[in-house]
């Protein structure tokens, strides 16, 4: 089955990715779009998904949860933020791709994910690997701008 194609822009958010000769949206078959989404959007709170009493149980969460309860896309990379660029923030943040990622192995999408966080001067890169149940790996690399993440 294929998704529209989403392309990773300059600023770093994602925009749909269009051919110009054929006037087209492109199409995908790449895990790309999902880990993008499932690192990228904010989790529905994890109070919310336990049944406890929050203020709003519907803060954070992928739209297409509204149907979903439980609410199960997406991940809490947030709680990294702010926080000082270490080495334990790197393993913390490395645990939390991996949580957001666990619903790939579970629904059968992938035989194992993993993630290796690289620390630059003011950025975090994330080399992700998604290997597929027939044993083909596909790598994706994300840079969190850190110092973008200050105030947060």
């Amino acid at each position: 089955m294929s998704d529209l194609a989403l392309k990773a822009m300059p600023n770093g958010s994602f925009d749909l990715d269009f051919d110009e000769k054929s006037n087209d949206l492109l199409l995908t078959d790449s895990l790309f779009n999902a880990v993008g989404i499932s690192i990228g959007t904010y989790a529905r709170d994890r109070n919310a998904k336990l049944g406890v009493a929050v203020l709003d149980p519907q803060i954070g969460g992928w739209w297409a949860d509204a149907l979903d309860p439980v609410g199960t896309l997406g991940g809490y990379l947030y709680e990294a933020f702010p926080g000082k660029l270490t080495d334990e923030t790197a393993e913390n943040v490395k645990a939390l791709v991996i949580e957001a990622l666990r619903w790939m192995i579970d629904d059968g999408v992938a035989k194992n994910v993993s993630c290796e966080p690289v620390i630059g001067e003011d950025s975090l890169d994330l080399i992700v690997v998604i290997e597929k149940p027939d044993g083909v790996s596909e790598d994706y690399r994300y840079e969190l701008n850190w110092i973008a993440t200050n105030g947060i």
